[in-house]
């Protein structure tokens, strides 16, 4: 969970204004750098996101299907559990491993740390989360959440 030990401090700076939606010129002018430095840094954030998502994946031994490295987001398949993992990146809760396919939220002892990152992944992602999709159990917010990041998951 150290997002530092993938991302320098400007690297997640400049992760965290990009996701705002903020134009290269407008973030070097918050930051006081050129935008063909914006540029630069944005190759070398994305090319260490997508390491670490893949990185993660292998540790995981799940195989990769989906990778956006601009989004943090990687979908995988865990043969050994026999369903669909997500991988994710955000500065806010580093890389983590979501398991949202049939999971039995209600006797695992994380509940209570899913739906707290969950909720952080939402509000970084600028995702809007309905009152209704705050009571879902984790697996189906994280299903709720990333399918909106993930193309037909």
């Amino acid at each position: 969970m150290l997002p530092s030990a993938y991302l320098t401090d400007r690297l997640l700076e400049i992760w965290r204004l990009r996701y705002k939606g903020l134009s290269k010129a407008e973030i070097g002018r918050i930051l006081g750098i050129t935008r063909q430095a914006v540029y630069e840094a944005e190759g070398i954030m994305l090319d260490k996101v997508e390491r670490a998502l893949m990185h993660t994946a292998e540790a995981n031994m799940v195989e990769a299907q989906y990778v956006d490295a601009s989004k943090g987001v990687l979908l995988g398949y865990s043969p050994a559990a026999g369903n669909q993992v997500i991988v994710t990146f955000s500065p806010r809760n580093g890389v983590q491993t979501w398991h949202y396919q049939q999971p039995n939220c209600v006797q695992c002892k994380w509940v209570a740390r899913c739906r707290e990152r969950l909720m952080a992944e939402a509000e970084e992602r600028e995702i809007h989360l309905s009152q209704d999709d705050l009571k879902l159990p984790p697996s189906e917010l994280a299903h709720r959440i990333f399918s909106t990041l993930i193309p037909g998951l």
